[in-house]
């Protein structure tokens, strides 16, 4: 949802005092339940899996139903239509959007409990007193979202050469480096990636091995070509896009979208050492810079 307008948000919580106007309560609570439509909206992109998306989806439906009865009642008691501008909650992870959502859920709760009690106009109070019940079964949902990926997240390190089973969407997810080996064998390597927005993999070749990559999170651009001059097979790629990529070929991919890309890419035989960690573009291109010179 998109409202625009003058006025900035300032996440201020409302208690009734008995100097705010209803139309005050009723603005500032719109401008709360505003940011919080555009943080969830963000939020489940993020999400590991199914499971929690559907959690944050129904979050994010109650959040714009909040947003629309206070805006009923805004209009009722005012007779003219405010918008609203907001500034975005920002956060990095899957797990840091959870404790941030539990907080402000919790400070909403607070802050609607006490104007609800204290508002004079009964359909207002019957409103919030509705929303701020929404809004502590949201904090409970959150929480147990966030001890659910607690307790179940895999060590991300080098599994190889062992047996290993793992699900491999919501790893590749849960990986925050550029690049984690995820499992180096004696001919086959799996790493993740993660690749902020705005950035890139990197121009590269590999003049002995076909490459094969795929997309689990974000959307980007695919350059592929014989010379690194001549980029001249170009693709747009998404969630659940495979990217091959033959031996003796420049390729980069760059992130597009607004999210971190996540990906992860297969090698054969093994083009890192066994357990390399790149927490940035920055190490990877040191380390590489390093085994050139060696």
């Amino acid at each position: 949802m998109n409202h625009q307008n003058n006025l900035k948000v300032n996440n201020e919580y409302p208690v009734y005092n008995g100097d705010l106007g209803l139309h005050e309560i009723l603005h500032k609570g719109m401008k709360r339940k505003a940011a919080a439509i555009d943080f969830y909206t963000r939020l489940v992109d993020y999400a590991p899996n199914q499971s929690h998306c559907d959690d944050i989806l129904q979050i994010l439906e109650d959040e714009k139903a909040h947003f629309h009865q206070l805006d009923h009642l805004y209009r009722t008691i005012t007779g003219h239509q405010v918008n609203v501008q907001i500034d975005p909650i920002p956060f990095q992870t899957y797990q840091e959007g959870l404790k941030i959502g539990y907080k402000e859920k919790i400070k909403q709760y607070q802050g609607d409990r006490n104007t609800c009690y204290s508002a004079h106009n009964s359909q207002v109070g019957d409103v919030l007193l509705y929303i701020c019940l929404d809004e502590i079964e949201h904090a409970k949902r959150l929480e147990m979202l966030k001890y659910s990926i607690d307790g179940r997240q895999l060590q991300l390190r080098d599994y190889g050469p062992n047996p290993f089973v793992v699900n491999i969407n919501e790893v590749t997810k849960e990986n925050h480096n550029f690049r984690t080996a995820l499992w180096t064998g004696q001919h086959l390597q799996v790493t993740l990636m993660s690749i902020g927005v705005g950035e890139d993999i990197g121009l590269e070749i590999h003049p002995n091995l076909d490459q094969f990559l795929r997309i689990e999170q974000g959307q980007g651009i695919v350059q592929m070509g014989p010379r690194k001059n001549q980029l001249n097979y170009r693709k747009t790629v998404r969630d659940d896009f495979a990217i091959m990529v033959p031996a003796g070929t420049w390729h980069n991919v760059i992130n597009t979208g607004n999210i971190p890309l996540k990906l992860y890419s297969i090698y054969a035989p093994p083009q890192h050492p066994k357990g390399t960690v790149h927490k940035t573009k920055s190490d990877a291109m040191a380390a590489e810079a390093h085994h050139h010179h060696r």
